[in-house]
């Protein structure tokens, strides 16, 4: 009987190891969230006319969110005091032009560099067409990307900035 108990104890002390060995060594996978991958960013430069055609006076950042939504900021690094401004994005270049407008909005100038969030968390996007037609047209990140178009800001008639913004780049 001793024999047995010396046989059953070690028996029990390498059971007992394996088992807490095996047990440390899971990993419980329900409380782990995966990272998510980094945010994608792409910055279009917008330049001056005339006299300041060649002068960095703005940009706009597409970046893309987490649910695949897009966030698209226009940044200007002057403007006219208490003018009002006028924005339009369009597709086509400026030497191209079509009539399809993806955006049109306006702000009131401070004077200083200015931000203007022209969409926020968006993946359609209505776009114009002649006739007063809207299309229903998809804009997450890379569609943004594959539509060859340009921005302008304008103050009454004359142009204050004007870049390219999606596949023209």
């Amino acid at each position: 009987m001793l024999m047995f108990n010396k046989h059953a104890l070690r028996t029990g002390v390498v059971v007992a190891t394996v088992l807490g060995i095996s047990f440390t060594s899971c990993k419980n996978d329900d409380n782990d969230t995966p990272t998510p991958p980094p945010a994608r960013t792409k910055t279009f430069d917008l330049k001056g006319t005339g006299a300041d055609k060649d002068t960095k006076v703005g940009n706009i950042v597409l970046t893309e969110n987490t649910d695949s939504s897009v966030n698209v900021v226009l940044n200007l690094t002057k403007n006219t005091k208490d003018a009002a401004h006028k924005i339009y994005l369009i597709a086509g270049t400026p030497t191209a032009v079509t009539t399809d407008t993806l955006y049109q909005g306006g702000f009131q100038g401070t004077g200083n560099a200015l931000k203007v969030d022209l969409f926020t968390k968006v993946k359609t996007i209505k776009v114009s067409k002649p006739g007063g037609i809207q299309k229903d047209t998809a804009f997450k990140y890379n569609n943004a990307l594959a539509i060859a178009s340009h921005l302008k800001v304008l103050k009454g008639a004359d142009t204050l900035a004007i870049g390219l913004f999606g596949k023209n780049n």
